[in-house]
């Protein structure tokens, strides 16, 4: 018997065979003195690499038009972003 896994978007549900351009991404809180322990629970997205940086997250390659740069959205507009999406 075989398994095939399928990695579905959060975002965009779009869907790929390889978790390779696939990350996950979340809201945390922690206090500074105790170590990261992962996410709010039901407080994170799976997405692909084109929503991934549609956050302006991991953005590697560079604008086609530097004249004027895209506009990389606030911390609270990606939180309040991925708080609408988990709801």
């Amino acid at each position: 018997m075989a398994v095939k896994t399928i990695y579905i978007c959060d975002k965009c549900g779009c869907e790929q065979d390889s978790g390779a351009q696939f990350w996950t991404v979340g809201v945390s809180a922690n206090c500074a003195t105790y170590p990261a322990e992962g996410f709010v629970t039901g407080k994170s997205l799976q997405v692909c690499r084109p929503c991934l940086e549609s956050f302006g997250i991991h953005v590697q390659k560079k604008p086609e038009h530097a004249d004027s740069p895209p506009a990389i959205p606030s911390v609270e507009d990606l939180i309040r972003e991925i708080m609408q999406r988990c709801a």
